[in-house]
């Protein structure tokens, strides 16, 4: 007679969508909004509060678009009032925020706005200095394109990457320019650089 062990299932992180970038990530790793039934916008910090609600990477960069361009208002049916947004950044200040989120919501946001260069082709006909990133997992070739520049080597690897850009396939190698904001942002992340850096 034989018998089989069970295996221990890992469990579920739901995953959710920032109402401002768009990128997937953990639920538990985004702040949640909800309105009241009062008709106000108010943070969920327990994430259990009852009403409609929507999500938000705990960056600025997603706080201020989304003040913006109305997205969260959108979101939750209402006018969201102004001093909700002081309280929101307040709340975010005042919590550690993952680095890996932080550079998967500033890539949401350039690929939204047009900004993030897409593969060895792209990079290499920009006019510009490029802050190059790659995937975890990416081939010896992209590693070498990438070590001639200022490189970073992402925490997440081909499909993790091309999730969060919205592409399909397996992205290995993005760009940003160095000049633009949102280089800067992830530059300010003090993540492990490239010897192009040195």
């Amino acid at each position: 007679m034989t018998f089989s062990a069970k295996t221990k299932s890992t469990k579920h992180i739901p995953q959710r969508s920032c109402t401002s970038c768009r990128v997937k990530s953990d639920k538990q790793d985004l702040v949640r909004i909800v309105r009241s039934p009062e008709g106000q916008a108010v943070i969920d910090i327990a994430g259990k509060l009852p009403g409609r609600g929507t999500y938000i990477c705990p960056d600025n960069d997603c706080i201020d678009r989304a003040e913006k361009s109305g997205s969260l208002s959108h979101a939750l049916g209402i006018t969201v009032q102004p001093e909700f947004w002081t309280e929101l950044r307040n709340y975010v200040k005042s919590h550690d925020v993952n680095t890996d989120l932080k550079v998967r919501s500033v890539l949401g946001l350039a690929r939204k706005s047009g900004t993030l260069l897409v593969g060895t082709d792209n990079i290499d006909s920009a006019k510009r200095k490029v802050l190059v990133m790659t995937a975890s997992d990416c081939s010896e070739g992209v590693k070498r394109f990438a070590s001639s520049r200022e490189n970073i080597t992402l925490n997440m690897n081909t499909e993790e990457l091309s999730e969060v850009i919205g592409a399909r396939g397996g992205v290995q190698i993005v760009g940003l320019p160095q000049s633009s904001g949102f280089a800067k942002k992830i530059m300010s992340l003090n993540i492990e650089r490239g010897s192009a850096f040195e």
